[in-house]
């Protein structure tokens, strides 16, 4: 067996492996390579394994440069998953110490791999983030059954307030400011739009904005993946001062019923930091966490990378960033997220 990187003869072999094999995730297709090279520039690293003709395994890296962590081999950033995937344990081995020499080439600080299922690796692991992922119905009129109790009537209360959910691109620029008003008040930096515009040039028709309007005026958005059997919410905004009509309630019942109407099986409700607000928000809509194995390669044996907003060095710049207009968050923004990948 032979450890080649990916050139662009080969991308489309990459694409129907991953669409192939049960633990590649959305963010292993050359699309999400294709997008981060082309908003941020950060160089990739395409790692697969050819036998017999096939490939057998692939482990996709990016060489990325922080002011904080100096420069690291990440899998994959600007995503919940990563990590490698393979037809067999041995692969899997293979790529592993393929990235790890890579990583003492590059004399890089650490080897991050964004692990969604378990493995044995045996490396230094991460127990920060959780996932949520559940079944969805088969009728999409027993989505508001499935949910709990307490949900239910959550969504409810909305759907009494006459909310109404539309599915469609259109509303991209509002997307865009309800997710920057979003991130702001949760003191994170913003994305670029550039990110978005080219998500939709590389994965469209497979990426779509649900929005939800209250009389006449959007009030939430959310914008999804659909991967195989999957529905992906993974980027969205609300303004809070609608809170009180269960914007966020009705969104994501709206979506299981997009999802479950079109015969997606599961609703990937994407990461969590254990005990935030959306990790509790996932749990409330019925969802049980599913820890995320987030495992590291450390050149130096120095401590685990602590590159998250759990890290008290963030919580002044999270105090202030709230407080700065819309206009300096999205200006600044898109500058900062270039470095926390």
């Amino acid at each position: 067996m032979k450890v080649l990187r990916l050139n662009e003869e080969q991308e489309n072999r990459w694409d129907d492996y991953v669409k192939n094999t049960p633990q590649a995730t959305f963010f292993h297709l050359v699309g999400w390579k294709h997008t981060v090279e082309r908003t941020f520039g950060h160089r990739a690293y395409y790692l697969y394994i050819m036998d017999g003709g096939s490939i057998r395994g692939i482990l996709p890296l990016f060489l990325v440069r922080t002011p904080l962590i100096g420069r690291a081999l990440i899998s994959i950033p600007y995503a919940v998953y990563g990590g490698a995937c393979a037809d067999d344990e041995k692969t899997t081995h293979i790529l592993l110490k393929e990235a790890k020499d890579l990583a003492e080439d590059l004399g890089v600080s650490h080897l991050e791999l964004r692990h969604l299922y378990a493995n044995d690796f045996s490396l230094p692991t991460k127990d920060l983030y959780t996932t949520f992922i559940k079944e969805l119905p088969r009728d999409p009129q027993d989505c508001l059954k499935s949910l709990p109790r307490k949900a239910r009537a959550a969504a409810r209360s909305g759907l009494a307030h006459g909310l109404v959910a539309e599915m469609g691109l259109s509303q991209m620029s509002t997307f865009y400011k309800l997710h920057a008003i979003n991130v702001r008040r949760l003191g994170s930096p913003v994305m670029p739009f550039k990110w978005f515009e080219n998500l939709l040039a590389e994965f469209a028709p497979h990426v779509n904005v649900l929005s939800v309007r209250y009389k006449k005026k959007i009030v939430a958005a959310v914008l999804t993946f659909f991967f195989r059997d999957t529905v992906m919410p993974y980027h969205s905004g609300s303004l809070k001062e609608y809170a009180q009509y269960q914007i966020n309630n009705v969104m994501y019942l709206r979506l299981m019923e997009y999802g479950s109407e079109r015969g997606y099986r599961y609703f990937d409700f994407g990461r969590s930091r254990h005990n935030t607000g959306s990790y509790h928000f996932k749990k409330h809509q019925g969802f049980k966490p599913r820890p995320l194995h987030y495992q590291y390669y450390l050149r130096h044996g120095k401590e685990l990378p602590d590159l998250n907003p759990s890290n008290p060095t963030f919580s002044i710049p999270q105090r202030i960033w709230p407080r700065l207009p819309l206009w300096a968050t999205q200006l600044l923004g898109p500058r900062v997220i270039k470095y926390i990948p």
